[in-house]
């Protein structure tokens, strides 16, 4: 029999081994689900949904039974489904090991593990054990791999096949000594830009599983190229790090800050393919929630590049300054000096009389609790506030309800009268409730301007002018956040242990800190492409002390197309393996509502420079869709949008519109980003007045 006969009859028999299983689960949980509801017919009837004294101990005797029926029936549950899936692609290599003691055995490697239950031996190894490692690695021969706890294992590699299955039928089997560049992986990158984005368990190489199974104990930086394979590296770190700490972590543990809100949508398939549940995303915009400035209006990420792009010489070193190590700097400095000296309290009156006086505020927090860090004195701070909030909310009802009481006419009885201060004089102390709560007797802004008035006066008075105003900018969310957490100690989140940066060359160092005091606890894994930029004022500098990785080769995009964003920033460093197609074609504005028109396709972004001019190309097409700045979910189909909103996605088809009206000398690193979002067809189309 040849390759493809045998793998073919293994597979049978692998499916015939999970129809056992299948059928063995099904009866298992049609037995629970009558068990389960069973159990809650006897608590309901028994019981009843009140209990008295003299049922709390039945009661407490059937609830651990309750609770065990239905963790059995949750367990049964996800198992059944798991199972159902693996029957439609049950693995998808298989790697042949010659092991220290000359046993040969050859191992099957999936998404999930799968055992035969009369022997107990697995038959399918997950993706993220250690002995599958082995499936990525580019060569025959002598390899290494590490298993937690045991240390360093050698086996030479006697063979690797890849084995294309879906639906559960072998499509094909290739037999695979160099892993990166084969057809199966072509097979799988010709049509990667279809959907949403997908895993690329299935075509790992060398480089990126080194990083997947890095330890999560260090921050790492992966730079690489379009197409490189960042993002779904760092989706499968996720996968991989939850299986490796399954005891102690979970997806609950992991946030992804995206690019954008889309984004979010854009990715939130992977995880779930590979068998676990989808991890919380947000981009770093959504981060000024936690400031609680709902008074203000803050400016998003789009809004702020498309008002950076018109803005002046002095608006743009605002911004600068706004990002800067040196602000950086001047804040540490500012949140030392406050602790020892000259902090500033923000006093609130009601009905003309102080809450609490400054100087009772300082004495708490110089002299009472002087030994704590400042978060923790402000903290303490609150707690000797509530009671004399109390007293003082008591009283005004008391002096109310007198009040009341006086009225010559009838306005209620006494309860009522009574009811009626309390409502009126709790809803004006709400905001007294909410002072405290938010520790808004340190005014973070306040501190904030100061800081800036240290730097530049411009910069000082600018800001001082937005505030009044009730606006913040984009740039100024970052510095506002750090302070709050900083000072306050507000809106930390400890639990979160392993946080993915996508796009990190668009964050500064202050956007940086930011998140590192939001997430104290947690170990990053950051990526990006230094020569990937959109705004039009960001510089990318990297992080100090962190363990970078470059990647240098290009899966994703054809050559022609790799080769062209190659030349507009003058790379020679990246390393195409995308197949070969079309050359990158250029069209008047007319063909390209022609062609635009004829194609059949899912995957087709039209590339406009802003807002203004992506609305002036819709009026010019059918069929296609719009996408705003607000936009949360990923579209499919044929889209336009402004080019910094392209950034991290891929199609099958772009077209560029206006391309001979950008900048080439000054606009390169934009032209190369939203170029390089292409994976088979690329156009450079004439303006639309041209």
């Amino acid at each position: 029999m040849n390759l493809k006969q045998v793998e073919t009859k293994h597979l049978a028999a692998v499916h015939a081994l999970i129809d056992i299983i299948q059928n063995k689960l099904t009866g298992e949980l049609t037995q629970s689900t009558s068990e389960l509801i069973e159990e809650r017919r006897f608590a309901f009837e028994e019981l009843g949904t009140e209990i008295s004294d003299d049922a709390q101990i039945e009661y407490s005797q059937v609830l651990p039974s309750l609770k065990l029926q239905e963790e059995i029936q949750v367990n049964r549950n996800k198992a059944t489904q798991q199972i159902n899936k693996m029957k439609d692609r049950p693995y998808f290599g298989a790697v042949t090991l010659n092991d220290d003691a000359h046993e040969t055995e050859k191992f099957y490697i999936g998404l999930n593990s799968l055992k035969d239950p009369s022997t107990g031996d697995l038959i399918i190894y997950d993706w993220r054990t250690p002995i599958a490692s082995t499936y990525y690695e580019n060569q025959l021969g002598e390899v290494s791999y590490n298993v937690p706890t045991v240390g360093t294992q050698v086996v030479d590699v006697l063979s690797r096949i890849q084995i294309v299955i879906e639906h559960g039928r072998l499509l094909d089997v290739f037999d695979s000594e160099i892993y990166i560049g084969d057809d199966a992986l072509q097979h799988l990158l010709v049509d990667s830009a279809k959907d949403k984005m997908k895993s690329i368990v299935t075509t790992i190489q060398q480089d990126q599983n080194a990083i997947i199974r890095m330890t999560s104990n260090q921050d790492i930086l992966v730079l690489g190229p379009p197409g490189s394979g960042k993002t779904s590296i760092a989706m499968q770190r996720i996968a991989y790090l939850i299986y490796l700490h399954r005891n102690k972590m979970t997806a609950e543990h992991m946030l992804f800050i995206t690019p954008n809100e889309m984004f979010g949508d854009y990715i939130s398939d992977v995880l779930p393919e590979l068998g676990e549940a989808p991890i919380n995303a947000t981009s770093f915009f959504r981060l000024k929630d936690k400031m609680n400035r709902r008074h203000f209006h803050v400016e998003s990420l789009f809004q702020n590049i498309e008002r950076m792009r018109h803005a002046d010489n002095h608006a743009r070193a605002l911004f600068k300054i706004k990002n800067s190590k040196l602000l950086l700097q001047k804040m540490d400095q500012k949140i030392a000096s406050i602790a020892v000296k000259n902090i500033k309290f923000n006093i609130l009156t009601i009905e003309g009389t102080p809450f609490v006086t400054k100087e009772h505020l300082a004495y708490l927090f110089y002299d009472k609790f002087g030994e704590s860090p400042i978060d923790a004195r402000l903290k303490k701070i609150q707690v000797e506030l509530q009671p004399i909030y109390e007293e003082h909310l008591q009283q005004a009802i008391k002096d109310r309800t007198k009040a009341l009481k006086k009225v010559t006419r009838y306005i209620g009885t006494d309860e009522e009268i009574e009811m009626r201060a309390k409502r009126e004089k709790t809803k004006q102390y709400k905001v007294l409730k909410q002072y405290i709560k938010d520790i808004q007797f340190i005014n973070i802004e306040r501190i904030y301007l100061n800081i800036l008035k240290s730097i530049d006066q411009k910069a000082y008075e600018a800001t001082h002018n937005q505030f009044r105003n009730k606006q913040m900018y984009y740039e100024d969310i970052a510095p506002l956040l750090y302070l709050s957490i900083k000072i306050k100690g507000l809106h930390r989140e400890s639990m979160m242990q392993h946080i993915i940066i996508d796009e990190v060359q668009d964050y500064s160092v202050v956007q940086l800190a930011a998140i590192s005091a939001v997430y104290p606890n947690a170990r990053k894994t950051m990526l990006g492409d230094s020569n990937q930029i959109v705004h039009p004022a960001v510089t990318f500098e990297l992080p100090d002390d962190i363990n970078v990785i470059h990647l240098t080769k290009s899966y994703r995009s054809t050559v022609q197309i790799t080769e062209f964003t190659k030349r507009l920033i003058g790379n020679n460093d990246t390393e195409s393996l995308g197949v070969q197609g079309d050359d990158v074609i250029e069209l008047d504005y007319e063909a390209f509502v022609n062609t635009v028109e004829a194609l059949q396709s899912e995957s087709v972004a039209i590339i406009a420079r802003d807002v203004q001019h992506a609305n002036k190309i819709a009026q010019t097409l059918k069929r296609c869709t719009l996408l705003t700045h607000d936009q949360y979910t990923f579209t499919k189909g044929k889209v336009i949008m402004p080019n910094y909103m392209a950034k991290g996605f891929e199609f099958s088809h772009v077209f560029i519109i206006g391309f001979n009206q950008y900048d080439l000398e000054h606009e390169q690193l934009l032209l190369y980003t939203i170029a390089s979002r292409a994976t088979r067809h690329l156009y450079l189309v004439g303006d639309i007045n041209d």
